[in-house]
């Protein structure tokens, strides 16, 4: 027992180390450092908010992705109890096209260094999926250079690197792959998130609970890619179904049904799908100034 503690305590010392390294060109570090990196994460979140790329995506978070909080992203379960690789993969997908999105947000700031971004998983389920793909992080628009990954022993091990992870001011973001997180670690999460205003992309099981104490929860299923504009044989643009079921910002916007977006590597940015935007189109011109009318999914 007190030989794993050492090895875990071991572990989150090196991961500690490793980011504060990360900010050695930093003004300062430690606790003295908190309130001003707070509002250094604030600012930054104003001046270059957090979102989709789709309008009627951000419609839904007026104000963008929280940056100081954590979101949940779940795939759809493909059975009653269980979730298949494909389920997972829409879910981790989705999380680091967010990903992707929020370092282009900082970069596009000219004081801002290059953004890093830490991937925490157990082994259990990186021996399942496999070792991430760097030639597919850079092809979405995440430098592996810039990329940490960490594979922990145990689920309850990754947790703990994820919260002091989050109490780093050089990360853009911290994406953690999990079964499940029970309330007390998701309320940790949380306040580590707020700490240094550095967000947190939690991707669960499918078929598991939702995590508590969560900006967002998003649900997000994977759909065949959009045809290609130039060879009918070739997968186009990504496409997922999407549903906002938690918003802590604006609660009605759960009230809205699931809607299809599309992924553009060339942009970087979702976009709705063509068929509803077309739909979307129509009916504005057929109610002829009405209200607009409601997302639909197909």
């Amino acid at each position: 027992m007190g030989s794993g503690v050492s090895i875990q305590a071991a572990v989150i010392e090196k991961l500690r180390s490793r980011i504060l390294s990360l900010e050695r060109h930093a003004p300062r570090r430690g606790p003295a450092a908190i309130p001003e990196a707070k509002d250094r994460g604030l600012a930054a979140g104003k001046r270059a908010p957090w979102e989709l790329g789709c309008e009627a995506g951000d419609a839904l978070l007026p104000e963008g992705l929280e940056t100081n909080a954590v979101h949940e992203i779940k795939g759809e379960p493909s059975a009653a109890r269980g979730a298949s690789a494909a389920d997972w993969m829409a879910g981790i997908g989705f999380a680091a096209r967010l990903a992707v999105r929020r370092t282009d947000a900082l970069s596009a700031m000219k004081s801002a260094n290059q953004p890093w971004v830490l991937w925490c998983w157990p082994k259990a389920i990186a021996g399942e999926f496999g070792l991430p793909s760097w030639a597919g992080f850079a092809h979405l628009g995440l430098d592996p250079a810039r990329l940490i990954i960490v594979e922990t022993a145990r689920a309850a091990e990754a947790l703990n690197a994820i919260e002091e992870s989050l109490k780093g001011a050089s990360l853009a973001v911290v994406i953690g792959v999990l079964d499940e997180v029970d309330l007390m670690p998701a309320r940790r999460l949380s306040l580590a998130a707020g700490e240094m205003a550095t967000p947190c992309l939690i991707v669960t099981h499918p078929a598991s609970e939702p995590a508590g104490a969560t900006a967002t929860r998003w649900r997000i299923k994977r759909l065949p890619s959009a045809p290609h504009r130039f060879d009918p044989r070739a997968p186009g643009l990504s496409r997922f179904e999407v549903a906002l079921e938690r918003c802590r910002a604006r609660p009605a916007s759960v009230a809205r049904p699931p809607f299809t977006l599309e992924w553009s590597d060339e942009t970087r940015r979702f976009g709705l799908a063509s068929v509803m935007a077309d739909l979307q189109a129509e009916t504005r011109r057929a109610r002829s100034g009405a209200d607009a009318p409601t997302l639909r999914s197909y």
